[in-house]
């Protein structure tokens, strides 16, 4: 556009005496800094009305978006902030639990029974969150003693927190060989592993092998996370392995998992990347469960499913966000059988006393029914629910594990 007007502009103004070349040389550099500026003007006007237009929709949008919230009805089984998983959360636990651990068994300032580790750690609580916790403390490698291989098909879940103030440790957690499966010893190389470096760079990354030079890293809010409860989630399918943060996919790796070394151990290890850091890195309600039966084939077939794998606020019957998947595979049964009726059971551990419990249990069935008909569209008439509270247990409620097993939730194809 400037080359076309200054063209314009020149000609217009050409002298009928041309003898006096620098005459017309000086009108000519006046006239293109006269074009320029005007051009100037001009473009500084249309860009800022362009800018005043995108802010005004920008708040717009926001205020929009803002109102929709406010006004968006949050229904008891709903997390805290309102929100439901995301559509695209496909994690599904394995349903056969052969590890589960929360710390309630184990005393505050103790190792927990149930772990090794090469160094130290001990169990805490932390005032912002539930439950106990594992700190896990720099340079030190600490995983669960699962007593043997993990099979092919298998979910690991925890609870990972990292804290706002301190020097931190960046985070490893991952598959790693032991020198001897059955005693579960220590080797210190490591395998396979995901890093979350809290002090050093904003990513998550993985690798075949520690310090390889060959690591994938992304992108990753670490900051944005501190003092947050981060629930963990991993799948493994053979060769396949799949990494979820909260709600978020974050890896996917077909053939991620090629080696059955990988399948000796899993471990958690405040790597000592940062020099002398003054705080740790925390996990709790750590689950380890073999993937067997899915839910469409087993309710179809057998015409019951039994599942662990849908969780609740202790004591509440408020549904997690991470129970999506199992929820959404009952759900895609009932929408592809339009003739099926189920009923769900709730059950629950014997924590508390039988009436508490039987009530509890009606509610939570309750909670997964309206999830079902209110943001999976599937119609209530088909749905009845009843509760057993702690009258049937599965497993012994005297153990972590068993207590686990005991809160579970079961569809009855009718």
């Amino acid at each position: 556009m400037r080359t076309t007007v200054m063209l314009s502009i020149a000609g217009m103004l050409m002298l009928p005496n041309a003898g006096d070349a620098q005459i017309l040389k000086k009108l000519e550099k006046k006239v293109e800094r006269k074009v320029n500026q005007r051009i100037e003007r001009t473009t500084d006007k249309a860009i800022d009305k362009g800018l005043d237009k995108v802010e005004g929709s920008v708040k717009e949008s926001a205020k929009s978006k803002k109102a929709e919230k406010t006004n968006s009805p949050i229904s008891p089984t709903m997390g805290s902030t309102g929100n439901y998983a995301s559509s695209k959360f496909d994690f599904v636990p394995g349903d056969k639990i052969l590890f589960y651990d929360d710390f309630e068994q184990d005393a505050i300032g103790d190792f927990p029974v149930r772990w090794n580790t090469n160094g130290s750690g001990e169990i805490v609580t932390l005032k912002s969150q539930d439950g106990k916790w594992l700190k896990v403390p720099d340079n030190t490698i600490s995983f669960p003693e699962t007593n043997g291989k993990l099979p092919q098909n298998f979910t690991i879940e925890f609870d990972l927190l990292y804290p706002v103030s301190g020097q931190r440790p960046p985070v490893t957690f991952g598959f790693s060989e032991v020198s001897n499966p059955a005693k579960n010893t220590i080797q210190h190389k490591n395998i396979f592993y995901f890093l979350i470096p809290t002090s050093v760079k904003q990513f998550i990354g993985y690798s075949s092998s520690l310090y390889s030079g060959r690591e994938n890293t992304m992108e990753w809010a670490v900051d944005k996370m501190k003092g947050k409860k981060i629930r963990a989630s991993i799948a493994v399918n053979g060769n396949r392995i799949r990494l979820y943060m909260d709600e978020q996919k974050v890896f996917d790796l077909p053939k991620g998992f090629d080696n059955n070394a990988y399948r000796n151990n899993f471990h958690f290890r405040a790597s000592p990347l940062i020099p002398k850091p003054t705080d740790a890195f925390y996990i709790s309600n750590l689950r380890i469960a073999e993937t067997g039966k899915d839910a469409r084939s087993t309710l179809l077939k057998e015409g019951k499913y039994s599942t662990s794998g849908i969780y609740f606020a202790t004591g509440s019957a408020q549904i997690k966000p991470e129970s999506h998947g199992v929820i959404k595979e009952i759900a895609d049964v009932l929408k592809e059988n339009g003739d099926i009726k189920i009923e769900i059971i709730g059950h629950t551990d014997n924590v508390g006393t039988d009436p508490s419990n039987q009530k509890l249990s009606e509610q939570r069935a309750e909670a997964v029914k309206t999830y079902l008909s209110k943001n999976l569209k599937i119609v209530e008439d088909r749905i009845s629910v009843s509760g057993k509270g702690a009258s049937e247990p599965v497993a012994d409620n005297s153990t972590t594990e068993g207590k686990s097993k005991n809160r579970r939730v079961v569809f009855v194809k009718k």
